[in-house]
């Protein structure tokens, strides 16, 4: 199984936000971020890249935890 770590990039760091990410889906200015254990994280921001190959999502804005 193949899940995906996100990171928020801040400056010149990416700081990790999340792991096991099954599920991505989107609403409004944002995105969820769903994990194997069914945790959420709300995204309003984009997505800067993906490499699903390395399972590494690359993401730009603020997170809210819900």
């Amino acid at each position: 199984m193949c899940l995906s770590t996100a990171y928020m990039n801040s400056g010149n760091e990416q700081k990790e936000i999340m792991k096991d990410i099954a599920r991505i889906e989107a609403e409004g200015q944002g995105f969820w971020l769903i994990n194997l254990f069914g945790e959420k994280k709300f995204v309003e921001g984009s997505i800067q890249s993906a490499d699903l190959l390395d399972g590494r999502i690359v993401l730009a804005g603020k997170v809210k935890v819900v």
